[in-house]
């Protein structure tokens, strides 16, 4: 059987008919009458494609996702200190319909998510593995970034997050990574293109060797730099997409075989090469599914440019219709959302992270159960030795330590794949990594041993391990 749950619910005609008669059918509720749950599209994509970094699929597709929304927020002077969320957000909207974070003072117009690749982003100024969030920049800083920031490039041959400088034609990266030795200057814009600007990104930590990090693979013809939206047709989506990601013959093998799996669908290499090319026919729901992930897009690309898509905003979903006797009651279950109030203080929020993730909804749907787990330091973590830095405004989720840490066998690992700890004294959270001598504690800021805290054992129940970061760049 897929993997992608079919649904048991089976709609009476009566019910589709006084649907189609209003036409508030979303995207998700089409694709439900079909069986599938897309939601199960981003697991596969990690799975298939987690190696190469990529523009990510974050449309919610389970339109009536309750989940939780800050409704009311501590002060300005709150958030000046480190604290939990619980102390942050003092009121929650709950149960709340997750189509609502797509409305006004919620969500970032033109931002999008790409994941970092855990093969190719040798040199990356993001660690391998994280979600990043994208901003669209203006023509002015394209032409002149700021060496500061952090940018999301497309080549030919892939994409790259990292710290750039362009003078006189020439776009130059540069990273704090000592063992890359890759190209390093290329023609701009003409080899090169500045898709956006990295406002934040998020990873589990700490974050496993990668033995295989390499940069881009060498492309004797790639893509031409167009970024998804901007394709009119699918082929051209799909045909782009193979060539900036080029597979070997054993990735197309096993991906053909675990698609076959999981899809229920079997897609021979001419059916392939019809959908690359313009063609009349459509696919059928798992056969675009399946050339969705082989060719590295994401699935709202892929009906967009082949005409099947239409915005859910404003609609109501499947589940509130078939749920609903009346037009009216189902206005009724159509719950919205405030925006978080102080107004001001929610602002200074978003100008920290671009907008409500939807990633991070989806991902913890009952986020309030999890106060006193996530903290936010103010002034950043002060660790020296990692790329980017844990910045102020950044969240941490903790896991408690259940035993004595291995700090020898920690002490061999360094960046983000060495752990990080988190002491509470009092109101004060000092964060770094973990040394021992005896039954002597201290936390460091560096490989070297610049020594942050000490402590004894027996004060190993106020420390925490980070098991989850979120960090403003």
């Amino acid at each position: 059987m897929s993997n992608l749950p079919r649904t048991s619910e089976h709609p009476t005609l009566k019910t589709l008919l006084e649907i189609a008669e209003i036409c508030w059918l979303t995207l998700e509720g089409a694709h439900r009458l079909f069986g599938y749950d897309l939601e199960a599209i981003r697991d596969f994509d990690l799975r298939l494609n987690g190696g190469r970094t990529h523009i990510f699929e974050s449309y919610p597709f389970n339109r009536d996702l309750p989940v939780d929304l800050p409704a009311r927020l501590a002060s300005h002077e709150s958030f000046g200190v480190d604290a939990s969320l619980r102390d942050l957000v003092l009121e929650w909207q709950k149960e709340t319909p997750i189509r609502v974070i797509e409305e006004d003072g919620w969500k970032k117009p033109g931002a999008f998510y790409v994941h970092v690749g855990t093969e190719d982003s040798l040199g990356s100024s993001i660690p391998p593995g994280a979600m990043a969030l994208v901003e669209p920049i203006g023509e002015n800083e394209k032409a002149l970034p700021n060496p500061r920031a952090i940018y999301l490039l497309q080549f030919a041959n892939g994409y790259r997050c990292s710290h750039c400088v362009v003078t006189r034609g020439t776009l130059r990266l540069f990273s704090t990574e000592r063992a890359y030795f890759a190209r390093e200057e290329f023609a701009y814009p003409g080899a090169v293109r500045i898709a956006g600007r990295v406002r934040m990104f998020a990873i589990n930590l700490p974050v496993p060797d990668h033995p295989s990090l390499r940069p881009l693979p060498h492309a004797a013809r790639g893509a031409d730099l167009i970024l998804p939206w901007e394709h009119v047709t699918r082929d051209s989506l799909l045909a782009t997409k193979r060539r900036r990601f080029k597979r070997s013959k054993e990735e197309k093998e096993f991906i053909q075989q675990f698609l076959r799996t999981e899809l229920q669908a079997k897609l021979s290499e001419r059916s392939e090469r019809r959908y690359r090319s313009d063609t009349s026919s459509d696919p059928h729901v798992n056969a675009l599914l399946h050339l969705t992930l082989a060719n590295v897009a994401r699935y709202t690309d892929a009906l967009r440019t082949g005409g099947s898509w239409f915005s859910d905003r404003g609609r109501f979903s499947l589940e509130t219709l078939l749920n609903a006797t009346s037009l009216e009651e189902a206005s009724d279950a159509d719950r919205n959302a405030h925006l978080p109030t102080p107004v001001d203080v929610w602002e200074a929020r978003r100008k920290e992270f671009g907008e409500w993730p939807p990633l991070l909804s989806i991902k913890f749907p009952q986020l309030q159960r999890w106060d006193d787990r996530v903290i936010r330091l103010s002034q950043g973590g002060g660790i020296k030795d990692l790329d980017p830095a844990i910045g102020p405004g950044s969240w941490l989720l903790l896991e408690r330590v259940s035993s004595i840490p291995d700090t020898r066998r920690e002490g061999r690992r360094y960046g983000w794949s060495r752990p990080i700890y988190v002491l509470r004294k009092g109101l004060e959270m000092i964060c770094g990594h973990l040394a021992r001598d005896g039954d002597q504690f201290a936390l460091l800021a560096d490989r070297v041993g610049e020594v942050k805290q000490t402590f004894r054992i027996d004060s190993l129940a106020q420390l925490n391990r980070v098991s989850g970061i979120a960090v403003p760049v």
